[in-house]
């Protein structure tokens, strides 16, 4: 019966509340929709270069790992192998050909000639996710060779040299990885004085993507 009673009451309560007449659900009307469809465009075309900015960025990163990763493969398989292991450019992934941006691959270099013989087999290889980056090593050097005690050198006999990568955004965002005469390698940085935010190559010079 309490409970009986207590509906009722609630019931009468409700009868007695006020109501607003006519109330209606009202839309957004056609200017509403145009100034929220102007405010959106103003916004993301204030966002679209921060977040261009930040695939390249990511972009280049991705490629400067890649690169670093088959270099310490490489080395270490000499190391392994008791063998050269020569790092060239390579646009097919079988031979020394192409430029750096084409791809790249590290094989047993017997003799040291550079050349892929038939005795000497390919064990690394690498094709670019993209031709935005471009990527070069120490001007006109063609290869890097780790030695069976896993030092570096160069086409050239050099000790050292820098692999450059670089993407639309010019050398102020260019990424270098230097190879060092102990088979090391080490990210690029901008040690000048005063600082001018572009990294340096080994011998100190600033990275160039021209």
């Amino acid at each position: 019966m309490a409970h009986t009673s207590f509906i009722k009451e609630f019931r009468l309560l409700q009868m007695h509340l006020p109501r607003k007449q006519g109330a209606t659900v009202r839309g957004f009307t056609v200017i509403e929709v145009m100034i929220t469809l102007a405010v959106a465009a103003v916004l993301l075309t204030l966002a679209a270069p921060a977040f261009m900015d930040l695939i390249a960025k990511n972009r280049l990163r991705s490629e400067v790992y890649a690169l670093r990763g088959l270099l310490m493969e490489a080395r270490s398989e000499a190391l392994t192998e008791r063998n050269n292991v020569t790092v060239c450019r390579s646009s097919d992934g079988l031979e020394c050909t192409g430029d750096w941006s084409d791809g790249y691959i590290a094989f047993f270099d017997n003799n040291s000639d550079g050349v892929v013989d038939d005795d000497e087999r390919v064990v690394l290889s690498r094709t670019p996710d993209t031709r935005r980056i471009d990527i070069r090593f120490s001007g006109e050097e063609d290869r890097v060779v780790f030695n069976s005690r896993g030092n570096a050198r160069t086409a050239a006999g050099n000790f050292s040299g820098t692999f450059t990568l670089c993407d639309y955004r010019g050398a102020a965002e260019a990424a270098g990885l230097i190879v060092t005469p102990v088979g090391a390698l080490t990210a690029a940085i901008d040690k000048a004085t005063p600082v001018d935010n572009i990294a340096d190559d080994h011998e100190g010079n600033n990275l160039a993507c021209d």
